[in-house]
């Protein structure tokens, strides 16, 4: 076997392996609604209601968060995030929270019969003017 195969190899698998392990690791973005407002993150032991529904009650929309993470976590974890992320904008509830599942690698023909799955929830990050 030449240096130039085993070259074209060793590219392969660094790529695959670079795939492979940086999607695996889950994800946790927030898009700002209104940028010129801030609040304080609130404590780790502070409640955050979830809601598929609308708040109760007049509120400020802060941003829409989205979180992932792989199947095998589970939506307990999912969850955490999700309360992790509202805290840090100073959210006091997220409402219209949905929950989804994605397969990472039905983009490549190839590897649609890897289970692989990702599952997500997103919301919009809100709080009450009640507090």
């Amino acid at each position: 076997m030449g240096r130039t195969s085993c070259r074209i190899r060793l590219v392969w698998c660094i790529g695959l392996g670079f795939l492979i392990s940086g999607c695996a690791a889950g994800r946790t973005d927030a898009i700002l609604l209104n940028p010129s407002v801030h609040y304080a993150p609130l404590p780790p032991n502070e409640d955050v209601v979830f809601t598929t529904t609308d708040f109760n009650g007049p509120y400020v929309e802060l941003g829409m968060i989205h979180v992932s993470g792989v199947s095998r976590e589970g939506y307990e974890s999912l969850n955490g995030k999700l309360r992790a992320e509202a805290r840090r904008l100073g959210a006091d509830a997220v409402i219209f929270v949905h929950y989804g599942t994605e397969n990472l690698f039905s983009i490549i023909p190839f590897f649609v019969s890897i289970p692989y799955d990702v599952l997500t929830a997103e919301g919009v990050a809100v709080r009450s003017k009640n507090r």
